[in-house]
């Protein structure tokens, strides 16, 4: 692996970028021209939360920003010396080049298909978040994908059960009826119910201040609040 994916690994990791895989880039010619490799870049658990709510509260101001936890990955990122070998994707930025992360996540490794449209991390379950993917003419060690079996092969399947308009089937994750839902009723607002009763990596669940900022802005106001000088610290645990 050469020097500058050795030391983004090794600088990614303390920041909560601690899901890392590589996928062939062959099928990536249109992204980059002579892509050989694509690094996915992901955050599994709390890691990258609980780093999140200390750089935040070093700095409440920074909570102003557009996206304020993305503005950290985007910190992480540009710590990575630019070269024309190497072009830098985030998920779900505004980049005009469109990626689907999760069959790249895929083909690196980093999980298996599930029926609620997420990828299962063999540790994290479905609490990994696709951050971004650099896709390069340097020749990485491909990860992926994974040859064991999905988890959900042979589940009793609990996050079916636990959607309350039945959006979780064999086929997967209808968007329509869970999207229709929400709009009506704010049951889901605190969190997916589905994704907290899948069995796996359920020691890695997302807190509810967490689900909160990442579900509505009011989550990220009142993340705001517990950050000024001289208020309660939020519970760093969530």
């Amino acid at each position: 692996m050469p020097p500058w994916a050795q030391d983004a690994l090794g600088d990614f990791a303390p920041v909560g970028l601690n899901v890392c895989g590589v996928a062939d880039g062959a099928p990536w010619q249109h992204v980059l021209p002579g892509c050989r490799s694509v690094l996915v870049v992901g955050s599994g658990g709390t890691t990258l939360w609980d780093g999140f709510i200390r750089w935040a509260a070093d700095q409440p101001a920074r909570l102003e920003l557009d996206g304020p936890l993305d503005a950290r990955v985007v910190e992480a990122i540009a710590a990575v010396p630019a070269d024309p070998s190497r072009r830098w994707i985030r998920c779900a930025a505004d980049d005009g080049q469109k990626v689907d992360f999760r069959s790249l996540a895929r083909d690196a490794g980093l999980g298996h298909p599930s029926r609620l449209g997420l990828l299962l991390h063999p540790t994290y379950g479905p609490w990994i978040a696709l951050r971004a993917a650099c896709f390069t003419t340097d020749a990485l060690p491909v990860t992926g994908p994974l040859v064991t079996p999905t988890p959900c092969e042979g589940c009793a399947a609990p996050c079916t059960a636990a959607c309350p308009v039945g959006a979780i089937g064999p086929g997967g994750w209808s968007f329509a009826p869970c999207v229709g839902f929400q709009e009506r009723d704010p049951t889901c607002h605190g969190g997916c119910l589905a994704r907290a009763a899948c069995v796996v990596g359920r020691e890695h669940a997302y807190g509810d201040v967490q689900h909160r900022y990442h579900q509505h802005t009011a989550g990220r106001r009142e993340l705001l609040q517990a950050l000024r000088p001289g208020a309660r610290e939020p519970d760093r645990s969530s």
